[in-house]
């Protein structure tokens, strides 16, 4: 211990604690930011110009996900012997089921964006099949693939409105990137929120 008491040791020592305890203190600090940043893809962002609480994109995908899964429905059931469909079908639900499996593990919002793009190929293709044949029907499936594709765009415009892209933005801009997070962000360890693209 009598090294110390040496005043150049004292003083090493004493900067060395005062850094990580600035390490530490920075990084609660900014993981809490983050956390409430990263919420937003759930819970949605606060508009508080219009004053309320837009939806959340996680919860539109998984409307997209049932949307989906009822146009599946009404093609299996009212046209189960036509090849091309059946195929269109698979692919849709693979597409499914990849977006269902990566929203239960949480994925992050880059690979959700991903498997959103692939859903979205995978629907049209099978709308595109399958609303002529139920058109020529005429029964009661062509109002009920109507709403599934109505849910399946405007649960797509409601993402595009989310305002969730533009807060990662501004806060990846004001908080990640100025001085001096740009350096102490390789230090205290903490990852920006990622956006939905």
């Amino acid at each position: 211990m009598k090294i110390l008491k040496k005043q150049p040791v004292a003083i090493f020592v004493a900067l060395i604690i005062m850094a990580l305890a600035l390490v530490y203190g920075v990084n609660r600090s900014v993981s809490e930011q983050v956390t409430a940043v990263k919420d937003q893809f759930y819970n949605g962002v606060f508009d508080e110009q219009a004053g309320f609480r837009r939806a959340g994109i996680h919860g539109q995908l998984t409307q997209r996900t049932t949307a989906a899964m009822r146009m599946l429905a009404i093609g299996d059931f009212s046209h189960p012997d036509v090849a091309e469909l059946q195929t269109a079908g698979a692919e849709l639900q693979s597409a499914r089921n990849e977006m269902i499996a990566l929203l239960t593990e949480g994925a992050t919002p880059s690979a959700l964006f991903l498997a959103d793009q692939n859903l979205t190929v995978a629907t049209q293709r099978y709308f595109a099949l399958l609303h002529p044949l139920v058109a020529a029907a005429q029964g009661e499936d062509l109002e009920a693939l109507e709403a599934a594709e109505d849910t399946m765009q405007n649960a797509a415009r409601v993402i595009s409105e989310s305002g969730y892209n533009e807060a990662v933005g501004v806060f990846n801009r004001t908080v990640m990137g100025g001085f001096p997070m740009t350096v102490l962000r390789v230090i205290v360890l903490v990852q920006m929120p990622e956006l939905f693209a």
